[in-house]
């Protein structure tokens, strides 16, 4: 069950169905996909610039601690 203090809280319901076999995410894969999801649709609404969906997900990825900053001269 969901922390109802958590404020990244999954804006979607959950699927009925999910995937099975190979290929199908395990639940804390799904957790997390649900985490990006909702991290990177909070950011897209509160940039004032019009954040990519790419960009969101980058940022949301790296304040979970998934991925590491990128500058733009790494790139």
């Amino acid at each position: 069950m969901a922390d109802i203090d958590d404020q990244w809280q999954p804006t979607r319901p959950e699927r009925a169905h999910r995937r099975t076999g190979p290929g199908a995410l395990t639940p804390a894969q799904l957790a997390l996909a649900d985490d990006l999801h909702t991290r990177a649709l909070a950011l897209r609404a509160a940039s004032e610039d019009g954040l990519s969906i790419r960009d969101a997900v980058h940022l949301a990825a790296v304040q979970l601690g998934l991925e590491t900053p990128q500058y733009d001269d790494e790139q």
